[in-house]
């Protein structure tokens, strides 16, 4: 598969067709069964996204249905479909040539002050552009039509989100209707759980309830600095600073009442006055110092501060009333990930990770896991040595689901509970071997077989010369070609 064909399944449990390969290389559709139902046709093709795939002919993409019936011509470089519910939204991308931009020509494209150049033009008129569409393939109406520079990428499908029946696209709320998606409200910039919207005017934020009214008198403001007394002692936090050489920004919000809160948990107030830490040694004022995260921990009274207190590095757990919390039991449940996934809070020896690992090992990532809340996937090393193992740990048993003995895992994105695994060592990309196993019984439905293997289950097979890709049934193994 091609990285301009971007689409992936929102339930392989529930997909009805699977991109067939046959032996020409053409692909076509079959079901579960390996029985054809779209003949082979298309260079690549796509899982399904509710009704859709999108497909390529003659190097270009387009999008059909589950009837075979096109629904977008082959006309785009790149189609990348988003599920917002039952809607299906196509972004596409479309490379043309905006020559009647003049200021835009180089001239003299061959030259060089080194001389030796054959090209003898006096300009250049190719001027690369991106046109960028996001499409409803329910009737195909086109939402947005915007032409960019090629290296720029207005329309993410993660600044895509649902909101009802509305549908939020970067900072453009549109409302969903039988007929066609229309604007409705523009300045967007967040959607929370509760079911209200943050809307931005200027340098202020106002929360809007479902039915896009203020939802309160709140007026929010990113304020450059707060105040909190600290053990009697007025302090200042800076919202951005520099730190080490490193670029520190707190989630500071404040409303006209000058009531702190931690985006985006825009209910819960920061407290103003604020105990000595219950640890004599630690002064409460150089946790707020030297600050590089505040969170404002869901459903609970607490914040969480992770800071680097007499040059090491730890998480301070604060409650609404100011009050230091020195039981760990009681947020032994919190789970602080980074943006890259990584657990930042608890740490491996919290968990019990630490007291449970083979001999001489160092933890290099703890990772948690969607097949179970209690689950962590464990990347590390022996001393003394480069290779990498990885294993899955129940924080609740105490005891390893999978031990420190694959070189990879990774889950698949329908299966929670089945993960791509990788037991030998290979450096070369084109001689590794993946397979699939069952987390929850440690049963291995697909042996290691596969030189590669994606979250949406399309394995590839290198034969000495070239790649062959193809889907492959995650619970039986069964290869989706003739």
């Amino acid at each position: 598969m091609t990285s301009n064909i971007v689409a992936t399944a929102q339930d392989l449990t529930q997909q009805k067709l699977y991109p067939w390969k046959s032996k020409s290389g053409l692909i076509g559709f079959c079901d579960q069964h390996n029985q054809v139902k779209i003949k082979p046709q298309f260079e690549d093709a796509s899982l399904f996204t509710n009704d859709f795939s999108v497909v390529q002919k003659g190097g270009k993409n387009g999008v059909i249905d589950q009837t075979g019936a096109i629904k977008l011509d082959f006309d785009y470089d790149r189609i990348e479909l988003v599920a917002i519910g039952k809607e299906t939204l196509a972004i596409t991308r479309k490379t043309y040539n905006a020559w009647w931009k003049i200021q835009n020509w180089k001239i003299f494209p061959g030259f060089s002050i080194m001389g030796g150049t054959r090209d003898k033009r006096w300009f250049d008129t190719d001027v690369p552009s991106i046109n960028w569409k996001v499409i409803s393939l329910r009737n195909n109406q086109t939402i947005i039509n915007s032409n960019h520079q090629p290296n720029e990428y207005p329309y993410p499908s993660s600044g895509i989100y649902s909101f009802q029946d509305k549908v939020l696209i970067n900072d453009q709320l549109y409302q969903i209707s039988k007929e066609e998606i229309q604007p409705d409200c523009h300045n967007v910039t967040a959607i929370f759980s509760n079911a209200t919207l943050l809307q931005k005017k200027g340098n202020t934020y106002t929360l809007l309830d479902q039915h896009l009214k203020p939802l309160n008198d709140d007026i929010f403001k990113i304020p450059a600095l707060i105040t909190v007394e600290v053990n009697g002692y007025i302090q200042e936090i800076q919202t951005e600073r520099i730190d080490a050489g490193i670029r520190v920004k707190l989630n500071f919000m404040q409303n006209q009442d000058q009531y702190v809160f931690i985006y985006p948990y825009l209910n819960k107030h920061f407290p103003k006055k604020i105990d000595p830490y219950f640890d004599q040694k630690i002064a409460a004022s150089s946790i707020f110092e030297h600050a590089s995260m505040i969170s404002s921990v869901p459903n609970s009274p607490y914040f969480i501060i992770r800071s680097n207190v007499k040059n090491k590095s730890a998480f301070y757990i604060l409650h609404q009333n100011g009050t230091w919390e020195s039981d760990r039991k009681k947020t032994k449940d919190f789970i602080i990930s980074s943006n890259g996934g990584k657990l930042m809070y608890p740490d491996a020896s919290e968990l019990g990770i630490e007291g449970a690992l083979p001999n001489n090992f160092n933890i290099k990532r703890v990772e948690h896991t969607r097949a179970n809340k209690s689950w962590f996937l464990v990347t590390g090393n022996r001393q003394n040595s480069t290779d990498m193992r990885s294993g899955i740990f129940d924080n609740d048993s105490q005891n390893w689901i999978l031990p420190m003995e694959y070189v990879s895992l990774s889950e698949l994105t329908a299966y929670p509970n089945l993960w791509r695994f990788e037991l030998q060592n290979e450096s070369d990309f084109k001689k590794k071997k993946y397979g699939l196993i069952d987390v929850s019984t440690k049963k291995i439905t697909v042996s290691p077989q596969y030189n590669s293997l994606d979250a949406s289950a399309k394995a590839g097979i290198f034969n000495g010369e070239k790649w062959e890709y193809f889907y492959i049934n995650p619970l039986t193994g069964t290869a989706y070609k003739e």
